[in-house]
């Protein structure tokens, strides 16, 4: 499931709290202490400007317009708003080929090295940032520190909306079994003992456990391992790579019912349509925004959610951050009428009325925070289980690491290490090969 809606599902590829509990608050004090300047340094720009906007998904014009043009145009009637979709002949490459100017480009963190950086689009927003006096500490830190490492201290881009991953689950299944909830706080051991119960055959149904989502094993894991080191080799032979597959993936889905079930599906590893759609998985991880793309399945079934489990040895530290950012690109024609436009998509009233709507915030304002998913579908969930653990540190970004497919050599094998076909140290040993040979592939172009 890639990016369905505005750019917001780069981490829900296959596709994501409140409280003190929140990175230890996060430096955010109490609910909504953390306000914008109240004097800006430059006046609110009553010139016209047009403003191209482009984005590395290929959502559709009306997609753009209902997240972000509308609300552009209606804050600033001056400004012309104009987006260009993604598609043959409009792909990145053919803009720039074209002279075709963008003026604010937008893409996940995974992606943002390859698009914004590869093809130089990458402007330095710091001095237009103090210019026009945006508070970068009301941001969640992670956000902004991933972005200086990318940059060696440079800002290219600002993040606008967030991802991060908590525990969905199926009550109906867990009622059926008579199994208790699984609640927030909990351990990967403790899934793991919950998931044991539920690997159930009843009434001609294969029920599972719990089933990983296998590109997020790595994307966002707890402890902050990068996929490659500084020196552009393979860290996948890491230990702590170790402990992640072993409790992610290897404990859960080493059973007897669990490979039943796994047969049946051409030996792969169950995805999220076994959660949402033939609900016979009772546990997945999965973003704010599964709500949204998949509203109709949801609909269908009784679940709720609870945050990440965590690393036995990492307490109270939850899944990093995806974020999306929002960058003003060197080619941009008026750049203070774009930084007016991000600083208004980084105000506490368009992230305000976003959450809401159930798209994760940017910000430390525990308001805002509390106020995810209130104005949704499914208000009522236990959306405060995405911000429940502490933010870790968002594992290092390259270039390198986005130009080629690293996490395709992670994950090749994990179908075969799920069903015990291929030992964790030899998929660990292959994928290290293959990785950095395509590394070493790359330093020769």
């Amino acid at each position: 499931m890639k990016k369905k809606m505005a750019g917001t599902l780069a981490a829900l590829a296959a596709v994501s709290m409140v409280g003190t509990a929140c990175g230890g608050n996060n430096g955010s004090g109490p609910a909504g202490a953390t306000q914008e300047p109240k004097e800006a340094a430059v006046k609110e720009n009553k010139e016209p400007a047009e403003l191209v906007f482009y984005s590395m998904s290929r959502d559709s014009e009306a997609s753009f317009n209902d997240r972000y043009g509308d609300a552009i145009r209606k804050k600033f009637p001056n400004y012309t708003i104009k987006y260009i979709q993604r598609a043959q002949g409009t792909d990145l490459p053919d803009l720039i080929n074209a002279g075709t100017r963008i003026d604010i480009h937008w893409d996940s963190i995974g992606s943002f090295p390859s698009s914004n950086m590869v093809y130089e689009l990458s402007y330095d927003m710091t001095d237009l940032l103090k210019k026009h006096q945006v508070d970068l500490s009301r941001f969640e830190p992670s956000l902004i520190d991933v972005m200086k490492q990318l940059g060696n201290g440079a800002i290219y881009g600002l993040p606008v909306y967030n991802e991060r991953m908590a525990l969905f689950y199926n009550k109906d299944i867990f009622d059926k079994l008579n199994v208790p909830y699984p609640k927030d706080g909990m351990t990967w051991v403790e899934l793991n003992e919950i998931a044991k119960k539920l690997n159930v055959e009843k009434d001609g149904i294969t029920y599972t456990g719990f089933s990983p989502s296998v590109n997020h094993l790595f994307l966002v894991n707890q402890y902050s391992l990068p996929l490659i080191d500084k020196n552009k080799r393979s860290t996948i032979t890491n230990e702590k790579w170790k402990q992640v597959l072993d409790l992610q993936l290897i404990q859960p889905t080493n059973n007897p019912v669990y490979q039943k079930a796994m047969a049946n599906n051409k030996g792969k590893i169950l995805d999220l349509n076994f959660f949402a759609k033939e609900q016979t998985t009772a546990m997945y991880i999965s973003s704010p925004v599964m709500p949204q793309v998949m509203k109709e399945e949801l609909s269908k079934f009784n679940w709720d959610i609870v945050s990440a489990p965590t690393m036995p040895d990492m307490p109270g530290v939850g899944p990093q951050s995806y974020p999306g950012y929002f960058a003003i690109t060197k080619m941009a024609k008026d750049k203070d009428a774009a930084m007016e436009v991000l600083k208004y998509l980084t105000s506490d009233e368009y992230q305000m009325e976003y959450s809401k709507k159930g798209i994760m915030t940017t910000l430390k304002n525990e308001s805002i925070q509390k106020a995810l998913g209130q104005e949704s579908a499914f208000k009522g969930k236990n959306y405060a289980a995405f911000f429940y653990n502490k933010f870790p540190a968002i594992a290092d970004k390259s270039v390198a690491e986005s130009q080629v497919p690293i996490l395709g050599t992670y994950t090749k094998n994990l179908n075969k290490v799920s069903s015990g076909e291929m030992d964790i140290n030899t998929m660990m040993r292959t994928a290290e090969e293959e990785a950095n040979k395509l590394l070493d592939g790359l330093k020769n172009k």
